[in-house]
């Protein structure tokens, strides 16, 4: 004890015979460097006379576009393509430049910027107590600032904000509505038929689209070789914008842009690669994955887990079709779908699971018990009907999914990522259910 008061007492010394010292490293002191720094980020922001576009990546996938506008009182004027709405409308919050681990840039009342990061999950779509795991409060560090582009880190989720110093039609974008104009694309959900198609420059492409995580497949032929490539977006001054461009021989495609929507015809057009198109339909893949029905089959069978689904049955343009998410059992409320494979060496299990909230935990009621399915040359996987488990309530949303589920044309199985699939009929492709 007594060395280790000595140890410091030695330190207490040293440390103002340093302060003392007249041959100091810096002519300023660190909280004098600081200010100054703070200074110079606030005035590099406040006097871009277009403000700036950005880019936020959050931590829970997806990127989005915004624009802000900062002024010298600490208020910014900021727009965002999270909605029609925060696109068209522009919203001002405040905003302090401080001193915390680093120089910070902290977005410090309810804007835009905070819908990505709110908790509860029918804000945003994003998972309860984190959204989509996005930030507010961003630290800056001296490398990352340039004179036309500031790239900021946030400071819980690690959420990257990229700054664009805008020029002066960029930021007439989004006061004049043409970036508000651009989320007409959004529109292609609306189409019945899950396969869609557009054709730039005499190549056709299939369009898969997750808007919940900003996410475009486009698949293609060469010859009878299929192709894919997957990108993120974001919609901005520049209209739809891919992360990254794609490169198809002499053809590149950065986006879409010049968005049309006909509500009448359901018809959504746009341009791309300097291209117009408009999207069609098809009631099959164009490149079918005929290795993905097994592929999706098996994999719980290797790791002894099952697939789930939120919603159900996706048809005729309606999200939970067959209203699985109001199924209760006595009290006990609905918690998800699953499709086990090879529960018996006879059948497989398709059922709604329940939550008992007073024993914390998750419970099978009732179900479906689908034979070993036949996966079909063709690339198509068919469910027969083995039997039931327990007493399924008939008519009702289990007894309905479970009647598309053992549809004769069968299903064909599109991966989305490594660890999600859809399974669409393919009787007409009106019809489908995401399996994660």
């Amino acid at each position: 004890m007594k060395n280790s008061i000595l140890y410091v007492l030695f330190l207490t010394a040293a440390f103002f015979s340093c302060e003392n010292s007249d041959d100091t490293v810096f002519e300023e002191t660190a909280d004098v460097r600081l200010n100054a720094a703070l200074a110079s980020y606030e005035k590099q922001l406040v006097e871009a006379p277009s403000g700036w576009n950005a880019v936020i990546y959050p931590a829970g996938g997806g990127s989005y576009g915004f624009h802000f506008k900062f002024n010298n009182q600490n208020r910014v004027v900021m727009y965002s393509d999270f909605a029609d709405a925060s696109a068209a409308t522009a919203k001002e919050s405040s905003y302090r430049l401080k001193a915390l681990q680093t120089p910070s840039l902290i977005f410090d009342t309810y804007s835009y910027l905070h819908v990505l990061s709110d908790p509860e999950s029918d804000v945003n779509g994003g998972d309860l107590g984190e959204g989509l795991k996005s930030d507010f409060e961003f630290s800056i560090f001296p490398d990352s600032v340039k004179t036309d582009v500031i790239t900021l880190v946030g400071r819980k989720n690690k959420s990257r904000l990229v700054l664009t110093r805008a020029n002066e039609a960029q930021a007439t974008a989004y006061t004049n509505g043409s970036v508000a104009k651009s989320l007409l694309f959004n529109n292609i959900a609306k189409y019945q038929t899950y396969f869609k198609r557009i054709t730039l420059g005499g190549v056709t492409y299939e369009i898969t689209v997750n808007q919940q995580d900003r996410v475009i497949k486009l698949t293609w032929l060469s010859g009878t070789t299929g192709n894919t490539f997957t990108t993120e977006y974001y919609f901005g001054p520049a209209g739809l914008t891919f992360v990254k461009p794609l490169v198809n021989g002499s053809q590149t495609i950065t986006g879409f842009t010049n968005f049309t929507w006909n509500a009448n015809t359901v018809q959504l057009g746009f341009s791309g690669a300097g291209a117009n198109t408009v999207v069609t339909t098809a009631i099959k893949p164009l490149a079918v994955d005929l290795a993905a029905s097994r592929r999706w089959w098996q994999k719980p069978v290797d790791s002894g887990g099952e697939w789930r689904s939120e919603f159900g049955f996706h048809v005729n343009g309606v999200d939970d079709a067959f209203k699985v998410k109001d199924l209760v059992s006595g009290k006990d409320e609905f918690a998800f779908y699953i499709y086990q494979p090879a529960v018996d060496p006879d059948y497989d299990v398709f059922a709604p699971v329940f939550y008992i909230e007073e024993e914390e935990k998750l419970d099978l009621v009732y179900g479906h018990a689908p034979g070993r399915p036949t996966f079909v040359a063709d690339g198509r996987v068919i469910f027969p009907e083995w039997g039931s488990l327990g007493t399924v309530p008939k008519p009702g949303p289990a007894a309905s999914s479970a009647a598309l589920l053992f549809d004769p044309s069968g299903f064909y199985l599109i991966q989305t990522s490594e660890d999600t699939y859809d399974m669409v009929s393919a009787k007409d492709a009106k019809a489908w259910i995401t399996w994660e």
